[in-house]
Order: structure tokens, then sequence, then C-alpha cells
């Protein structure tokens, strides 16, 4: 009795002892949302376009990695309306002979199926196109004119060079030589492997002529033998949500529309240029072919976007050189993000007429 009685005494004391002795804490698991972190979202990227400074989201124009497409286009009454003259991105006037104009359109980032009518080359295209590179597209030429534009080192595109590839074609529903057009899509991605254009000019949503200039209401450019005229309003533009100050062109006292739309031509900026003309040469038929004289060159430059006009300065350096637009002071010009047309004022033989500017406040002499 005895013995078992020390036995249940020590069986209680090793119990007592294991009950007392404390016991670690479980660890507690992880949950779920501590082990996985959170990936930020991507900021977009935007894609600013070289010759209009419309932004597009990266990966949404594809035409903005190919190169440039420019091409001489007639603006003659038979060569009106021209194919698609409201997605080119910058276009040119520029005199000919006879008075006359002719347009230097150049396609990039929004580039048509098709572009025409297409006329021969003039002396100065080759000054023109040379910067934008990409392809050049003509409808044959007095040879000097053709070797020039041939010595910029751009594609070349006429019937000559693009036969057998399926690039051009005479519309049946015009008459010679007003019927010659160019698969502009085509040619685009045929020569893919040209470079895409550099910047141009240079924008911003609040444009220089805006901020530093003065409200007016309409542009003339009496050149010879015809008239450009602008005339402020509003349009739609594909890169806007919604209608935008514009100027709207007409054409010797007409309204100037494109085809196929029926749109009337529309610019977010004009530039018109003074530029001297060299009349040098003569054509036995055609008589003196005017060239502006662009390359190593300046002068005065007038600036209109969003209705406003600002008195400035252009230069360029050399054929390849792009048209640099100053202010008065040196400051580099902002246009309005979009399409700009250029008019190219012979200063001796043409008449720039600017509407709606405010009178000058009269003079006032203290007594």
């Amino acid at each position: 009795m005895r013995k078992l009685a020390a036995v249940s005494s020590a069986l209680f004391v090793s119990l007592a002892l294991i009950g007392c002795t404390p016991q670690a804490a479980p660890t507690p698991s992880a949950s779920p949302t501590q082990t996985q972190t959170q990936e930020p979202e991507p900021e977009p990227v935007y894609i600013a376009a070289p010759l209009t400074g419309v932004s597009y989201l990266e990966g949404t124009n594809p035409y903005l990695e190919l190169p440039a497409v420019s091409a001489k286009i007639d603006n003659t009454s038979p060569g009106r309306p021209q194919l698609e003259l409201n997605r080119a991105d910058v276009v040119y006037v520029t005199r000919v002979e006879g008075g006359m104009t002719r347009l230097l359109a150049v396609w990039h980032s929004d580039m048509p199926e098709a572009i025409g009518p297409v006329r021969s080359v003039r002396p100065v295209d080759a000054a023109i196109a040379h910067p934008y590179g990409g392809v050049f597209i003509y409808s044959g030429g007095q040879a000097p004119f053709k070797n020039a534009a041939k010595d910029t080192g751009l594609v070349m595109g006429d019937e000559d060079t693009f036969n057998g590839k399926d690039l051009y074609y005479r519309e049946g529903s015009r008459v010679a030589p007003w019927n010659l057009f160019f698969s502009a899509q085509k040619i685009q991605t045929t020569y893919s492997d040209q470079a895409a254009p550099q910047n141009f000019f240079e924008f911003d949503p609040v444009p220089s002529a805006v901020s530093l200039g003065t409200a007016m209401t309409g542009i003339s450019v009496k050149y010879p033998g015809t008239l450009s005229e602008w005339s402020l309003g509003e349009a739609s533009f594909p890169w806007a949500a919604s209608s935008e100050p514009a100027w709207l062109r007409s054409q010797d006292g007409s309204v100037h529309s494109e085809f196929p739309s029926g749109d009337q031509v529309r610019a977010k900026n004009v530039v018109v240029l003074e530029v001297e003309h060299d009349n040098s040469f003569i054509d036995p038929k055609y008589g003196a072919i005017p060239k502006a004289m662009l390359a190593d060159n300046s002068g005065i430059a007038h600036i209109f976007s969003d209705g406003f006009y600002l008195k400035a300065k252009w230069s360029k350096a050399s054929s390849n050189s792009v048209i640099v637009l100053t202010t008065e002071a040196g400051d580099p010009v902002k246009l309005a993000i979009g399409n700009t047309w250029v008019e190219m004022q012979d200063v001796a033989k043409s008449k720039l007429t600017i509407t709606g500017l405010p009178e000058p406040e009269a003079e006032t002499t203290d007594e």
C-alpha cells in the first residue's frame, strides 16, 4: 500500500509539472493578400506626329513608322476637286508659269488610298520635298527640274519609274492631263524601308499667334493669275472631340472642295512666306517659269492660327533643311496642333491682304 501511494504521488507531481510547462504559440499563416504584390498599371505612351503635332496612343497609327509621300498636284479648274487634300499633313501653294499656282502636298500621318491629279515637276519642288524624305510623286517635267529633284536622293515616282508596279492609274471620269492618280497607301508600304520624316514645324496647344498675336478673320493672297482666300470658321478634325477654329479655303472666288468627301478644304494653320522668285528660266512655249528661292534664304513670315495673326520670320539653311519659323524676337514659333497650308507669296508679283484686324489707335499729342 505504501509503494502504491508513493507511485501515485510521483505520477501526480509529474502531471502537474507537465501542465505548468509553457507551450509555444502557433505560427500564424500569411494571408494571400500579403504575399501577392499589385503591379501598377503602365502609363499610356503617346507619340506626336512629326508634321502635325497630333498625339496618337503608341501602336495605334501604323503610318507614323512609314515614309512620307509628297506629290505635285494640279490646282487649275480642270484639276479640281483634288483627292484627299484634307488628309495631307502639309500643303504648299507655289507659283508656276502664267501666274497660276500648283500644290505640293505631303501625306504622312494619314495616308489616303489614292492622291491626285498629279502634274509635272517645277523648280522649287526639290527644296520643298527634300527635308521630308520618302517618296516624291510627279508626272514628267523639264530635265533640269527633274534632275534637281533626283539629286535629293528621294524615291522618284512617275509613270516610268512605277511602270508595271500597279502604283498609278488613269481615272476614266476625267480627261488628260488631269486624270493621273497614284495609289498612296501602296506606295508608302512598297517603300517602307525609307525613313519616316523628321520633326518639321513646332506645335503647341496654345500657338504663338494666339499668345502673341492679334485677332483677325480672313486672309487672301492674290497671285498674278489666281486668288487664294481663307476665312475663319469651324471644322471637325479627326484628332479633335468637337469642332475647332479652322481656316476655310476658297479659290478664285469659289469654295475649294476636295474629293471624295466634298468638304471644303480646311487648315489649322496658314503660313504665308514672302519669298523672292527667280524668273531667269525661259521656256520657249510657256515663257518664264518662276522658282521660289527657298534654300539658303530667309524672309518675312505671316502666321495665322485659330483666328489670330503674328508677323514672324522664316529661314531655310539648305535644300535638306527644314523651314524654321521664329518670332521677330528670335524665339521659335509654335503652330496650332494640326495640318498646315503654306502660301509661297512672290513678293514682287503677289499681294497679301489680312481682314478683320483691329483699327490702329489714333496717335494723340499733348497740347
